[in-house]
Formats: structure tokens, sequence, C-alpha cells
């Protein structure tokens, strides 16, 4: 089973978008792909075809003593899906034993799935502060990579050298390998979409993966119409990235590359 952690530098960069299509990219390559979605803002089910007025989840299912299994749906597309689900304000928080709690109790029953066919993708899209919560410390240090994606652009520069600077999670996700940063909304035709991806290649090396998401219209249509861009404009450049993308992750994160 390969793990995988998508999360935004700051809000409105696109982890979102990002783990939806990913899951759906790794199922086009006939990998069985269950995105998971640990964030409370509960959005990634509208890029996977849930209606939007559904408040089923696996968090919502923990709290009203249900099995997270009963949260489970498959999208339209194959891609197997487990909500956050609705869940009051006040249990928001990550630091909420109760979230971890239930978190802990999740990773349990899907390390339990039978892999005798297929090897199971998880790809989870959570929070940029999920990283730091000491609770969820295992959780993270348990994935095979941890996506941090970020636009290339002033702001999102500036948050990105004080927190590879400062933070001692990321310290430790890359002393052992498993710290990506994903370059989103790339604009090459802006002259400062181009040297910030410059900056961006020059200062991160190896850290910055290879496969940057373009900016594309068809990514905001496809989530209005409640699906992912590989169904939507298959061949649109963002289909095209989220392709590239998934089989990066098969090439790095296969059992042979696992150490490199």
């Amino acid at each position: 089973m390969k793990r995988i952690l998508c999360v935004s530098l700051r809000q409105g960069c696109g982890s979102t978008t990002i783990s939806a299509n990913l899951a759906q990219a790794l199922v086009k390559i006939n990998k069985h792909a269950i995105a998971v979605d640990i964030d409370p803002a509960n959005l990634l089910r509208l890029h996977l075809g849930l209606p939007i007025a559904n408040s089923e989840g696996w968090m919502h299912h923990f709290l009203i003593n249900q099995s997270w299994l009963d949260a489970c749906y498959q999208s339209p597309y194959k891609v197997d899906v487990l909500p956050f689900g609705y869940v009051p304000y006040s249990k928001h928080t990550v630091d909420n034993l109760m979230f971890v709690s239930a978190l802990k109790n999740l990773e349990q029953g899907l390390s339990c799935l039978d892999e005798s066919e297929h090897e199971s993708w998880l790809v989870y899209h959570g929070l940029m502060s999920q990283l730091d919560c000491i609770n969820m410390k295992d959780f993270v240090l348990s994935m095979d990579v941890v996506f941090v994606v970020l636009i290339p652009e002033s702001i999102n520069y500036n948050v990105l050298g004080q927190w590879l600077n400062d933070d001692p999670i990321a310290k430790i996700l890359f002393e052992q390998n498993k710290l990506r940063f994903i370059a989103n909304q790339y604009q090459p035709e802006t002259e400062l979409g181009r040297d910030f991806m410059l900056v961006l290649k020059q200062e991160l090396g190896n850290l910055l993966s290879s496969v940057i998401i373009h900016r594309d219209i068809s990514l905001m249509d496809c989530v209005a119409n409640l699906s992912t861009i590989q169904d939507y404009a298959p061949r649109s450049l963002a289909a095209k990235d989220f392709q590239s993308l998934a089989f990066w992750c098969l090439s790095h994160l296969s059992s042979e590359a696992i150490k490199g």
C-alpha cells in the first residue's frame, strides 16, 4: 500500500484539486486509488461526484458510532472516496483528541484492506497545520511522500523559506526523503511566472517535483460539474500534467525505487 499526503503551503494553492485529480489519474493507469479527506472543510468530495448536500463521511460516522466503511463510496470514474463528512465546528481542530482517535481508527481499518489483486494507493488531502500537530506526527511520518503544493509567486516564496528554515517536521521529512513540492497554477506565458519557477528549481533542486501543474481554466469548469479533469477535459494540458504526476508517483514509489 502506497501512502501520499497532499497539503497546500498556504490557503488557495490547490491541494484539494491535486489530491482528487491525482487519485483519478492513478485509476486511469489501472491502480486502485482511495481518496481520503482529512480536512474538515470536506471539499474533496466535490471534485469526485458526491452531491453537495450529502453530509456522509468517515469522521461524521465515527461521531455517530457507525463504521467508516459505510461512508465510502465510488465515484462515477472508479475512484474510491472517503469524505470527511459534516462535523460541528467545535470538533474541527486537528489538535482535538477525538479527531486523532478517529483517524487512528480509520488507519487501522484501511491497513486491513485486501491487496491480493491490486496494490492500493491512499491519497490523503490534509492541512498544512496537520504536519505540525504533535498528535499526528506518526501519521505524517508514515507517508511515502508528502506533497506540499505551492504557487510560483512572491507570497508563496516567502512562506516557503520560513517553513523550510524553521519547521522541525520539514527537516525530518527532508532527511527521510519524503518531502516534495508541486508547483501549481503555473503560467509560462508570464515573465513573473517563469522567473519564480527558475528560482524554485534552483533553490529546491530535487525537492521540486519535475511535474508542473499548469493553470488551466478547464480545472475550474470540471469542479463545477463535480468531475475530474481527466474525464471532463481529457485532452487538456492539466489532464496531461496529472497523468505525468501519476507516473512520477508510480516510478518513485515503487518497491525498487522507494529508497532512492
